[in-house]
């Protein structure tokens, strides 16, 4: 016992040396966060609220520690946090938007008003002869002089509007030299010229003074627009021509100097769609050829000039728009130039000269760039692309047809392969563009090669076997080439990835590459079949909604190829691609041709079957009557593979009931279909009522049977739909003027189906929507 108590007592001693322990821990802590508190009282008193009046100081307790220390009552409240001013947001009043209505918009209005109404009033003084030639042109400089001397006037108070008022004068003085010159001849052409050419380094001294867009901007599109409001039809297109050719000089100039690429983009636009539209409507061949051929040259080189020193100059990246407006110059120069050879008595015999002029230029310019490497090399390999293009083009424009189409794929695949393989992005763009050209040229030939089967004795032409069809194995094939490199990854691209060109060469390319091999086969079964029916007329005799014979034929045929074709994409795609949006579109495919198979070919059979038992067999022989079971066959390896294409690339939960329902649509159509065939092949259409009837209520009644025995709602709900369309057609059509037995026939056997439906439907009403049975209550 005594030991026992020993024990207790050194257990109990253990537990209060623990304790003591950890109260003096505890101290230890406590004073440590006494201190701290003393350290942020002290920086409280010194510190001042955000409004500047001081904190007020919280009462602290002291405490003090003892050999035992008993908690405090209470630890002192935290000081309060600092008050954050919220300043609230000044509402926005009307006089913001009155101010800016006020200071720009009024301002720039304002000038175009005030130069519209100064030429309204002087177009009336001189349809009514109220002052003299002269002093109309002196009162035009007087306001634009004013127009400028008040814009200077107010530049250091009113910068921004005085930059409006200088824009607006200097396009007055472009105006009225113009007018001077072209209308009254007032001043020789030296004298115009000289004049413009102030006004011109007026704005560019303005724009620069001003630092301001708005001035070259008014000044380029009052000088663009006024000579069409004043025009008097005088035919002096090369004084316009030249004045264009000033002002575009000055405003580009300015625009390469300030970065000012709106200017650039403006003028080039304006100055292609004026030239453009004078060619188109008002060029004389004889009269006007050397003020065409002048001004192309110069407002090609004028632009081409400017891009490049924004490249070399401003050490400017090209982007996609850039691209667009180098190959629309390089492009617009190639095609007037072209068009303005066809004049000439000998120019078609220097078509080739000229593109070859064109590759030169080019040619010199990426030489430049390249020797003294005054760009980076993707202008270099841009404008190298613009001379193999017309050293392609070159060959073609001498000849006609095929070979244009077999050059520009040749050069796809060429300019593509060596922008991949030499990692230079901008021979991948340019490719992208060659095959879109191939496949239009190959798209025109396709078209020319149909009408060549309605001759066949002029133009004897084998299908399958014609240069036609070679040149679209071989562009296919070029296509397919460019597909297996692109997807190749030892030979990645350098495009970003979200470039409109990688969506090109991984999205639309494969998409032209099945339209090319589609329409490829498609076309020469189409004139096989067009030169038949031209060569064989005496086997014409058709009935049916088709005009002949082997029209009906040719649609079947087609669809069978349209079937085979898909069938074959879907293996390969199974077998090696493993694509989901192929497998997709093949969906998409069979969905569409079977809409086709139901709401035409089905019925295109029957009268081609009828035709056959009715006036024997035809051109085909035989295979007249045995392609309706051709289209069957087919149909169902097609269904067959594009389940299995479904089951392995599909996931969406709705596929599959859409799919069934596809399916029995299409065998219930064969089965009307043939059973229409038959029992109207000797012309007894009014025979097949009934029992067209009765077996469509037959499967419906299976439709019902097999939704309850798969618990399948989509496929009774088909039933039950089904059984409505019979019951219409039974009491809408059947029994239009039936007798009383096919009436009574026809009421039984419908009706017994109904039973049999509700009869299953009450016995499984506990499996298909969780009743009880209750039929033993």
């Amino acid at each position: 016992m005594d030991r026992s108590i020993h024990e207790k007592i050194e257990a109990l001693t253990s537990r209060i040396q623990a304790l003591a322990r950890q109260q003096t821990t505890i101290s230890n802590q406590l004073l440590q966060l006494i201190n701290e508190l003393d350290e942020l009282k002290r920086s409280i008193n010194t510190s001042t609220t955000v409004t500047g009046s001081a904190i007020e100081q919280p009462a602290v307790t002291t405490i003090e520690v003892h050999e035992v220390i008993e908690a405090p009552t209470h630890l002192p409240p935290p000081p309060p946090p600092p008050r954050r001013i919220v300043r609230p947001a000044a509402p926005r009043s009307s006089s913001s938007f009155e101010e800016f209505i006020g200071k720009n918009v009024a301002s720039k209005v304002g000038i175009l008003v005030t130069i519209i109404g100064i030429f309204i009033g002087a177009k009336y003084a001189i349809d009514h002869d109220m002052v003299s030639p002269a002093v109309r042109v002196m009162a035009g400089y007087i306001s634009g002089a004013a127009l400028i001397a008040v814009a200077a006037w107010l530049k250091k108070k009113y910068e921004a509007y005085s930059s409006v008022l200088m824009g607006g004068g200097l396009a007055v003085l472009y105006f009225i030299t113009y007018i001077g010159y072209s209308f009254y001849a007032l001043m020789p052409q030296l004298a115009a010229f000289g004049l413009m050419l102030v006004f011109t380094a007026g704005t560019v001294y303005a724009a620069l003074l001003y630092n301001r867009v708005i001035i070259a901007h008014l000044a380029q599109i009052g000088a663009y627009a006024i000579p069409f409001l004043l025009s008097d039809n005088s035919g002096r297109y090369a004084v316009f021509f030249a004045y264009m050719a000033v002002i575009n000089t000055g405003i580009l100039v300015v625009s390469l100097y300030k970065y000012w690429k709106s200017l650039f983009y403006a003028a080039f636009i304006l100055t292609w769609i004026i030239y453009g539209s004078w060619y188109f409507l008002s060029f004389k061949n004889g009269l006007h050829n050397t003020i065409a051929w002048t001004y192309l040259s110069i407002f090609f080189l004028i632009f081409y000039i400017t891009f490049l020193a924004y490249k070399i100059i401003r050490k400017e990246k090209y982007e996609l728009h850039d691209v667009f407006v180098l190959l629309s110059n390089a492009f617009i120069f190639y095609g007037i130039g072209y068009s303005l050879l066809q004049y000439e008595q000998t120019g078609i015999n220097y078509a080739g000269a000229f593109t070859l002029v064109n590759a030169a230029i080019h040619l010199v310019v990426s030489q430049v760039i390249r020797r003294l490497q005054l760009a980076d090399r993707s202008l270099y390999y841009l404008v190298l692309g613009l001379v193999i293009v017309f050293c392609t083009i070159a060959i073609p424009v001498q000849l006609d047809g095929n070979w244009v189409t077999l050059l520009w794929t040749a050069e796809a695949v060429l300019v593509f392969l060596i922008g991949r393989l030499r990692k230079a992005p901008a021979y991948e763009q340019l490719g992208a563009g060659l095959v879109i050209l191939s496949f239009v040229s190959l798209v025109q030939d396709w078209f020319n090669h149909t009408n060549t089967f309605l001759y066949p004795d002029k133009n004897p032409v084998h299908p399958f076997i014609n240069i036609v069809f070679a040149t679209g194995v071989l562009v296919a094939v070029a296509q397919g080439a460019i597909i297996f490199y692109n997807n190749n990854k030892k030979y990645q691209s350098e495009l970003p990835a979200g470039s409109i060109y990688r969506g090109f060469y991984n999205y639309a390319l494969p998409a032209i590459f099945l339209v090319t091999a589609y329409f490829l086969f498609f076309f020469e079964i189409g004139g096989y079949f067009l030169q038949v029916e031209t060569q064989h007329l005496s086997y014409g005799i058709y009935e049916g909604v088709w005009g002949s014979r082997y029209e009906a034929f040719e649609f079947i045929v087609l669809l069978l190829y349209s079937m085979t074709f898909n069938i074959v994409l879907m293996l390969i795609n199974q077998r090696w691609v493993r694509n989901k949006i192929l497998a997709a579109f093949s969906q998409l495919g069979i969905a569409l041709m079977m809409i086709v198979l139901v709401t035409k070919a089905l019925s295109v059979l029957n009268e081609i079957t009828r035709t056959y038992h009715q006036h024997g067999p035809g051109y085909f022989g035989v295979m007249e009557f045995i392609i309706r079971y051709a289209v069957v066959a087919f149909t169902a390896i097609m269904l067959y593979t594009g389940n299995q294409t479904r089951l392995a690339f599909v996931r969406e939960a709705w596929v599959p009931k859409a799919w069934s329902l596809m399916v029995h649509t299409i065998i219930f159509s064969f089965m009307s279909a043939e059973y229409l065939s038959w029992t109207t092949a000797d012309g007894s259409d009014n025979q097949y009522k009934l029992g067209l009837s009765i077996l469509w209520g037959i499967y419906a009644l299976a439709l019902v049977v097999l939704g309850i025995r798969k618990k399948q709602k989509h496929l009774r709900l088909a039933g039950i739909v089904l059984f409505s369309v019979t019951l219409i057609k039974l009491f809408l059509y059947d029994l239009a003027g039936a007798g009383t037995i096919t009436k009574t026939v026809s009421f039984i056997s419908l009706g017994v189906l109904l039973l049999v439906v509700s009869f299953l439907y009450n016995k499984y009403k506990e499996v298909l929507f969780g009743e009880p049975d209750r039929s033993g209550e």
